[in-house]
This record gives C-alpha cells, structure tokens and sequence, in this order.
C-alpha cells in the first residue's frame, strides 16, 4: 500500500523516555554485572595474575643453592628448607645439598658463614669441640654461654671504634623492665645481645642507616645514664637472635633501614605466624625490609600472599611489593594464556570498568526515577540529564568500591601496646590522639547520606508540584497535610538505615561503630527539620499570605 502520507514528517519518539522501567533495571543489572565479572580492581591485583608473574623468573631452591655456594650455610638451609615444605620442584635436592655440606663443614656448623672474629671467640670457648649439629642453631643459644660472652667482651674491648665503646659502656647502664641489668644474676640475655649488636656493628653488618640510628641510640643512653633510648633496638635484637642463626640474622638486618622497621620484624616474628624464613627470603630476594612494612594484610592468613609470591617465583614477590594492593580470586576462570595480556591490558580493563559501573548507574538512577515519578521534559526535578548524571556518578562511586578487597576484606585486630610509667621517672608517657574509621563505615556513612539527599529531593519535587499545580489555596494547605507523612518519610528511612547497620555490624559484615549506625538517623532528622522548615512553612506563608498586587 505505501505510506498514505508521504510529505507528513515522521518524529521517532525518544527511545528513552518511552524505555519502562523493568527494561532499564535488565539493562543496569546486566551492564552490572559485567563490570563485576571483570578480572581487573582499581586498588586490587588478580590472584592469578600475580602467580603468573614468577613464571621463567627465579626460584627458592635457584636461591638456595647460590646462598650455599657462596658459603651463606645458615641463610642457604633456611631457604631450602622453605622450599621444600611449599613443596616446589628442586627444594628437597637443594636440602639434601645443604645437608651434605652441614656435616662436611665443620667450619660452618656453628654460625653458618665464616666469621674469623666470632670464630676464634668460640674456639677459645670450647665450642670447636663439642658434637656435630643438625643445623646452625640460634645465635642467643651461643652468647648465653658464660666463656662466650667473656671471650666476646674481651674482644670487643681491644676494638678503637667509637660506636662500639658507646654500646659496650650502656652494660653498666640500668634497664627498664622487663630486662634485668646485665652485671647482676639474669642478666645475661641483656647482655648477650648487646655484645651481638658491638659485634655486628663492628664487622659492617648492619645497614649504613640502621647503623648511624643505634649509634645515636647509644650516645643518648649514655649521656642520660639510661638505657630507655637504647633498649627498644635492643628488645628488637633479642627477639630476632632467639629466632634466627648468626648468618640468618646478618642477611636480614642487612637489609633494615631503620629502627622503625627493625621494631617491625621484631613484632611479626614474635607474632603467632611466625613468618621469619618469609621475611628473610623475601628481603634477600626484594629488600630492603622497609618495603614489607606496607603490605597490606588479612585477618585469618596474613603472610598467605606472601608466601604465594614467593613460591611463584621472584618476579611475583616483586610485582606484589610494586603494587602494594590486596589480592583477590577472580570468580570467572581466565585462561592461562590470557594471564600475561591482562597485566598488559589491565589500565584498558579498569577505563572500561569505570564506564559500565557508569552506564549501569544511569540505567538504575533512571528506572528508579521512573518507577517514583511519571517522567516529563517539562517538570522540574533530578530526572534532568544534569542530576541524573550527578546521581549516576555517585551512585557508580558506590557501586564501584564495594566490591574492592580493602573494603571487604576484614582488616587485622590491632596490636595493643601496654606502657608503665615507673616512680620516679621522668618520661612522660603522652598518647597521640588519631582519628580513623573503617572503609565499610565510611562507605555506609555515604549511603546513608545520599538516601537522604535523594528523600529530600523527593520532598521538595512535590511541594513544588502541589505550590504549582492547578487549585486554590486552600485545596493546597489541604495536600501538604495531607502529604505530611511523606514530609516525615526522612525519619523512617532514617531509623530502618540504623537498624540494618547494627544488623550488618552484629553479622561481621561491617566493623562495630555506632557513629556509623546512628548517622542514619541523625542525616534523617536533619532532612526531615530542613523540609518542613524550610520548605514545607515557607510554601505555606506564601500560601495563607498571597503577594500583595501592585
């Protein structure tokens, strides 16, 4: 038939405006969706990707075998025993070789590396002549001797070096507790460990910087006659000696820059984990051991990543140190050969991310404001491009960091610290205050806020439609208030938000804050006092007061 007018101009209607509201919701969703299948998080690294970081890079046992061939025993058996418990091809062979060399060199047996100072202080103490060892043992075990530590102090005595003279006088010193002082019955730990920290500061075992640090340390003790400015580096030593052999424990403080990081390792080798072989293979590998202080950590594994990285390969431990992020799994299985592109392609991959958290928000934002209101070019209100884009962005804010690991993983419980003032002394003890609050909290302060801002603007819509709308005055006063209690809705929403957050807070899902739970309430009660002050009286002075005709 043909079209029966062809010189009327034919106008499609906007595709948007006649979209209903179940189609944008799909739409939203689906879009949703996809961004969240995406192997890719701002401020995340894919577990996969990581591993496949280490392929054709380095391994534990390549490492042990070098520390080994370079007469690092103690750091080399460490290693390989490492090795061999995450079961990674070639540890036991590197083990049984450190082994074999274990009961070969002699020379080795005790320290692990040759030291000719250390040496003569043992032979002269018997030590040289006691039976073969199974490994190196702990360097405290070896000064808590009494012929060691006479040996030793001799030693260090004949040595010019100032820095050492200034440790070895703090021996006189009086210590705070827990430590005794080291000329009385006890002492001997107190001791012991100074003697180790002149030794290794007299053979250039510690850092430059480490080293500059405990030599100021000592200055002070010395010239307040106390030994508070010396004894947390000296805690800190002590906790390491028990834990590692004199070798092991050369090769890590070799790698510490300063005190702050030293109290570091001290705290996590104490710690229940015990990550020390970690630790010391990952600053051989990627030192100094500053650069650990800033992994991020988990609640129920926390050395988990680390030592993944480590048993992937070197290129893994470096990537997880560059990026400093939290690792996630990735529901959807990439294939194995796409895991080196996605390193590649990963700034692509968020830019795209960002856009569909964006565009699935305009298509929720959308259906939600369809589902409240009839839509209109005409009528004012957030449905306008401009508001709508507003909302969407915030909306995709939201959207797009929940899903991150450092939100939804749960964080570590604090470290607690615990410090006496004694009679008499005159250190202050004087708490810093700081202010912080969980990501969730935050997260769930933001949420609160926007449906707040959302009923306001729901509010203020319909006083303006019923001010603008067809009747008199008082057919107007009448819809206000009839209309009150969804002036009042502010406070409802307000409660229920304080009711889901105590909710989510006794389920784990956020961390305990009451400020963030009775937020919801207070954003209510403010958005309720703003619109029936501001808005709702107002609207009626102008109702009940018409303006005067000129």
């Amino acid at each position: 038939m043909g079209n029966l007018h062809p010189d009327r101009p034919t106008h499609p209607a906007p595709l948007l405006l006649k979209t209903s509201p179940l189609t944008l919701t799909v739409a939203g969703a689906a879009t949703l969706a996809i961004a969240l299948l995406l192997p890719v998080r701002f401020h995340a690294l894919e577990e996969k990707v990581l591993l496949a970081a280490g392929k054709g890079t380095p391994s534990l046992p390549e490492m042990a075998a070098s520390l080994l061939n370079s007469e690092h025993l103690g750091a080399g058996l460490r290693i390989a025993l490492l090795a061999q418990s995450m079961d990674i091809p070639g540890g036991s062979g590197t083990t049984a070789s450190a082994q074999a060399i274990l009961s070969s060199r002699r020379d080795l047996a005790w320290l692990g590396t040759r030291d000719p100072r250390l040496e003569q202080v043992l032979a002269t103490s018997g030590l040289a002549f006691e039976k073969n060892v199974t490994a190196p043992p702990a360097i405290l075990t070896l000064l808590l001797r009494e012929p060691v530590r006479i040996r030793l102090r001799q030693t260090l005595k004949a040595n010019p070096s100032p820095g050492v003279q200034s440790l070895l006088n703090t021996l006189d010193l009086r210590p705070l507790p827990p430590l005794l002082p080291a000329n009385q019955p006890g002492g001997q730990p107190l001791e012991a460990v100074t003697l180790l920290a002149a030794h290794l500061l007299d053979t250039a075992a510690f850092s430059p910087a480490l080293a500059s640090e405990l030599k100021t340390s000592a200055y002070a003790a010395n010239e307040e006659r106390s030994l508070r400015p010396l004894q947390p580096a000296l805690l800190c030593l002590l906790s390491l000696a028990r834990r590692f052999d004199y070798d092991s424990l050369r090769e890590l403080v070799a790698g510490v820059e300063s005190l702050a990081t030293l109290d570091w390792l001290a705290g996590q080798v104490r710690s229940p984990a015990e990550p020390g072989d970690l630790l010391l293979a990952a600053t051989l590998w990627a030192g100094p051991a500053d650069r650990f202080t800033r992994l991020p950590e988990s609640a129920k594994n926390p050395w988990a990543v680390l030592s993944s990285s480590l048993a992937a390969g070197r290129g893994s431990l470096e990537l997880l140190i560059q990026r400093r992020c939290p690792v996630f799994s990735n529901p959807v299985s990439v294939p194995p050969a796409l895991l080196p592109w996605l390193l590649l392609w990963e700034k692509p991959l968020l830019l795209l991310r960002a856009l569909l958290f964006l565009l699935a928000s305009w298509f929720l934002v959308k259906a939600l404001w369809s589902i409240l209101h009839a839509t209109s070019p005409q009528t004012p209100g957030p449905w306008r491009p401009a508001p709508v884009f507003a909302q969407a962005i915030l909306l995709a804010l939201l959207l797009g960091t929940l899903p991150e690991p450092s939100v939804t993983q749960p964080k570590p419980l604090p470290n607690y610290r615990l410090s006496l003032a004694l009679p008499g002394s005159p250190v202050k003890i004087e708490g810093s205050p700081r202010f912080s609050m969980e990501p969730t909290n935050l997260i769930a302060l933001i949420l609160f806020l926007a449906t707040q801002i959302a009923v306001y603007r729901i509010c203020v819509r319909r006083i303006r439609q019923i001010e603008t709308g067809p009747g008199d005055p008082a057919l107007k006063l009448r819809l206000l208030e009839n209309d009150d209690n969804l002036f009042d809705s502010g406070l409802y929403v307000g409660i229920g938000g304080t009711a889901i957050a105590l909710v989510l807070q006794v389920l784990g899902v956020i961390q305990p804050s009451l400020l963030a739970a009775y937020s919801s309430n207070l954003f209510g009660i403010t958005c309720v006092a703003v619109i029936k002050i501001f808005h709702v009286r107002a609207c009626k002075q102008r109702l009940l007061l018409p303006p005067a005709k000129t």
